[in-house]
């Protein structure tokens, strides 16, 4: 059997939205001998005519082909899939029809329609895959000729359920026809990701309707079927910010990118909406913690909007506390205030000098270098002229450090780059008393 490896730049827009949704319920004695019961059929529903294998292990085989799980597939199909005369080679044409390969997938299917004509499993498996291909009519062939021979049956109302979905608008009666085939067999195989995608379907035409409550309900029942699928959790996050939960919308943004989703700008955009929402509450203080977290995520001043000045009064309100704690010598809330002022707003160079200095007085002389080296360097980028002489604080921090070679290489540069400037005696001076 050809190994299971993905291939999806092959497959139509379709087959990549509807083939998980392409599986097969049903099967005989399982690996381990366990058998299930035959159930009566509801009226208009044919009795199953066979056995359906319900090991714990031959579920876990479904559930990966379902959910798509490939490696989890391809590992339990070598184990399982030969003690499974039927169901093992329809499961494995799902499998491979995941992956494109259509020719193994019919020859696997023909295999098995020659063997057992009379099992819907066959019809509603080849239906299944081509209604996930896009061959609608050869589906609905398929199911009308394997009504013929089996009668009506749950898998054959899950495949119409999956011609449905694979059509514009037929996510309704697509869910529609899930729920009744789950009436007369509760236990039937690959109806999570159908429904999953049904909701899904249904939620997104609620949310392009202006009905976001109605959608939102959508996501979450999508969510509760299939809980992995990436569109559904994007999905989940849209309709509850549709419905101004953005603290929630954000947590899944933010789970996304933790898992190596791409999804960088959005929990950006969200926290903005979510400090928009707070002002509205009259919650200012969570609305500035909403816009820091979403300069923090990237967005500009211009894309803050309103809250760049937000964030730039409230950082500094902040300083103007710390320069007070200073002066009283408090210089435990001092540098709280300060450091407060850099989270909301990290380009204020009087700030970085300010922290600087506390933290010099604290004896914490290599974190004071850093905050004074970061103002000088972006002085110099800027061609800004500075009310201090940063180099000098600069190098006391570095001497006092131990890192007497960096200080001097800090007062060299200084007379390099400006002979003639405002503090030349003073640096001559400092540099003179270095070994």
């Amino acid at each position: 059997m050809p190994h299971l490896r993905p291939r999806s730049a092959h497959l139509s827009p379709v087959l990549l939205l509807l083939l998980p949704l392409a599986g097969c319920g049903g099967g005989e004695t399982d690996a381990s001998g366990g058998e299930s019961p035959t159930q009566p059929a509801a009226p208009g529903v044919a009795s199953r005519t066979f056995e359906r294998a319900e090991s714990e292990a031959v579920r876990e085989l479904r559930e990966a082909i379902d959910l798509l799980d490939l490696e989890r597939a391809e590992a339990l199909l070598e184990e399982l899939a030969d003690t499974l005369p039927v169901e093992g080679d329809l499961l494995r044409a799902r499998a491979q029809a995941m992956v494109g390969h259509d020719v193994e997938v019919g020859r696997l299917i023909e295999k098995v329609r020659a063997r057992s004509p009379e099992d819907p499993r066959v019809w509603s498996t080849a239906a299944e895959l081509h209604a996930s291909a896009g061959r609608l009519e050869t589906a609905r062939d398929e199911i009308r000729r394997g009504v013929e021979r089996c009668g009506m049956t749950p898998e054959l109302l899950r495949a119409q359920a999956i011609v449905q979905l694979c059509q514009q608008g037929g996510a309704p009666r697509g869910l529609e026809l899930l729920v009744r085939a789950l009436e007369y067999d509760t236990d039937l195989p690959f109806t999570d990701r159908a429904l999953g995608q049904a909701h899904l379907l249904i939620g997104k035409r609620a949310l392009a309707e202006q009905r976001p409550r109605r959608a939102l309900e959508s996501a979450r029942a999508a969510a509760q079927y299939d809980p992995g699928d990436l569109d559904i959790r994007v999905f989940l996050a849209d309709t509850l910010a549709a419905n101004a939960d953005f603290g929630a919308a954000v947590e899944i943004l933010e789970e996304l990118n933790e898992e190596g989703h791409d999804r960088r700008g959005e929990p950006a955009s969200m926290y903005k909406k979510v400090a928009m929402a707070e002002l509205l509450q009259s919650r200012r203080d969570r609305a500035i913690e909403a816009f820091a977290r979403a300069r923090e995520e990237g967005l500009s001043d211009e894309e803050l909007g309103s809250g760049a000045q937000i964030l730039l009064d409230e950082a500094m309100k902040a300083m103007s506390e710390g320069i007070t704690a200073y002066e009283a010598k408090d210089l435990t809330t001092a540098r709280e205030r300060f450091e407060y002022g850099l989270s909301l707003d990290p380009d204020l160079l009087v700030l970085q000098n300010h922290l600087a200095v506390v933290l010099f007085q604290q004896g914490k002389y290599l974190p004071a270098a850093v905050r004074w080296r970061a103002v000088l360097e972006t002085s110099i980028e800027e061609e800004l002229e500075l009310p201090d002489p940063v180099h000098l604080n600069l190098s006391r921090a570095l001497v006092a450090a131990g890192e007497k070679p960096a200080a001097k290489a800090v007062l060299e540069a200084y007379l390099a780059r400006e002979p003639e400037g405002r503090w030349v005696a003073e640096t001559r001076e400092l540099l003179t008393r270095l070994p």
